[in-house]
């Protein structure tokens, strides 16, 4: 009787150690993987920050012939901006953003994987750019196209892959081009700037959101222009922004912000959660990080 009593109570402590070791197990193993999700938030979306108005070619002057200059599609104002829901996006929207949450705006022209070379260009005759290969350019996407000190935003109005070449005449497209002249200032009867040996790529606006995923939760996405939106990031549960202005000393929520060709720097909160409740309570952890990111292009 002794004997099994003694051996019940090494089982016992044997067992309550195995237990205690598995949970610590799971509880490091949930926190490393959200620190691991924290960490990819981080290196992922401030990429995207810091090439907030970039281009190809670094231009000081850019034609804009889009109708009506879109505020989706403006050069200076809109390099950078965050809206308070999906709602407010004015250009392809997210179709599974979270309800209340914010999202980031991001527009660049500068992907060197996508950049495409102008070969030859007729501005004034027939409006055609021959380029080096289509790459990812399609009919009616925004375009931006730079040489020296020079750039142009149009939309293509005809992309053709067998003879290389894109149209960029005035039309009927959705924004459409006011003129097919990419001249700066705008002179719709006088198309002399030719791009000729310049650089042609799609002009992307990135969208950072938080959406809802088909796992019945939360996560980070990265949508750019109409393409389909990419999870990025899983098991992120809440995402905010903040935004440091010239001049200012303070951090400014989404409302608060009077101009965002001011905003120097964005703050981004994001909260992510284990996939086990292994808290003490039988919860899900949950951590918070914030992380800074300074915009490269408009840093003095």
């Amino acid at each position: 009787m002794v004997a099994l009593v003694l051996g019940l109570v090494v089982i016992g402590a044997v067992t309550n150690l195995f237990l205690t070791n598995r949970q610590t197990y799971r509880t490091t193993e949930n926190l490393a993987r959200m620190q691991e999700n924290l960490r990819f938030a981080f290196e992922l979306m401030a990429r995207d920050v810091r090439e907030a108005g970039a281009t190809a070619c670094g231009p000081t002057t850019v034609a804009n012939v889009l109708k009506g200059t879109p505020t989706s599609w403006s050069w200076e104002g809109e390099s950078l901006r965050a809206y308070g829901s999906c709602n407010a996006v004015p250009t392809f929207p997210p179709s599974n953003c979270a309800a209340g949450t914010p999202v980031l705006a991001i527009s660049r022209a500068s992907n060197s994987a996508g950049e495409v070379r102008v070969t030859d260009h007729d501005p004034e005759t027939s409006a055609t750019m021959n380029i080096s290969h289509v790459g990812t350019i399609k009919n009616d996407n925004i375009l931006f196209v730079c040489k020296g000190s020079q750039a142009a935003i149009f939309q293509a109005t005809n992309v053709n892959a067998k003879s290389l070449t894109v149209v960029h005449q005035a039309g009927q497209n959705t924004p459409g081009n006011e003129t097919k002249c990419l001249d700066f200032p705008l002179k719709p009867n006088q198309c002399k700037t030719s791009f000729k040996g310049g650089t042609l790529l799609r002009f992307e606006r990135i969208l950072w959101y938080l959406g809802n995923n088909n796992r019945n939760g939360t996560s980070l996405y990265r949508k750019v222009n109409d393409d389909n939106a990419i999870e990025m990031v899983p098991d992120i549960v809440a995402l905010d922004f903040t935004f440091l202005s010239e001049n200012g000393n303070t951090y400014q929520t989404i409302a608060s912000v009077g101009n965002w060709t001011q905003v120097r720097a964005v703050r981004a909160i994001v909260t992510t959660e284990s996939i086990d409740a292994v808290g003490t309570g039988g919860e899900r952890l949950r951590r918070t990080h914030r992380f800074t990111v300074a915009l490269r292009n408009r840093l003095p």
